[in-house]
C-alpha cells in the first residue's frame, strides 16, 4: 500500500524534525520545524485520489530530496529517508501488497541508515 509508505515518510520526518529541534541550532528559526512536517503530510490528505497522491508524492519527495543538504544543516539529514520512501510511494502499485522480504528490506535499511548517519556525524 503506497499510503502505508508516506505514512512512514511522515512518522521518519516526524522524528528528525523533534530530535533537531531538541539538539538544534539556535539560530534556526522554528518555522522550519512547522513547515517540513506539514509538507510531508501533503501527500497523506490526498489518499482518496491515487492520481494526486502519487503526483503529491512525486512532487513532495524530490523538493525534499533537492532540500536535503538544506535540511542537513539544520539537522535534518534523516529527511532523505523520507523523500526516497515518498519517491517509493509514488510508483508503488496499490494493488499489491508488499512480501515478506519487501517488509525484512524495510524493517533492516532504516537502522543502518541511522547508523551511516551517525558514523558520518561523529
Amino acid at each position: 500500500m503506497p499510503w502505508r509508505l508516506a505514512v512512514t515518510a511522515a512518522a521518519v520526518t516526524a522524528g528528525a524534525v523533534v530530535y533537531a529541534a531538541a539538539v538544534g541550532k539556535e539560530d534556526v528559526p522554528g518555522a522550519v520545524y512547522v513547515v517540513v512536517p506539514a509538507v510531508v503530510v501533503l501527500p497523506l490528505l490526498m489518499r482518496q485520489a491515487p492520481a494526486s497522491f502519487g503526483r503529491a508524492c512525486l512532487i513532495v519527495g524530490m523538493m525534499l530530496l533537492w532540500g536535503s543538504p538544506v535540511g542537513a544543516e539544520f539537522g535534518l539529514g534523516p529527511v532523505v529517508a523520507a523523500a526516497l520512501l515518498l519517491l517509493a510511494a509514488s510508483v508503488a502499485d496499490p494493488a499489491n501488497s508488499p512480501d515478506c522480504a519487501s517488509v525484512t528490506v524495510g524493517l533492516v535499511l532504516p537502522p543502518l541508515f541511522y547508523l551511516l548517519l551517525l558514523f558520518a556525524a561523529w
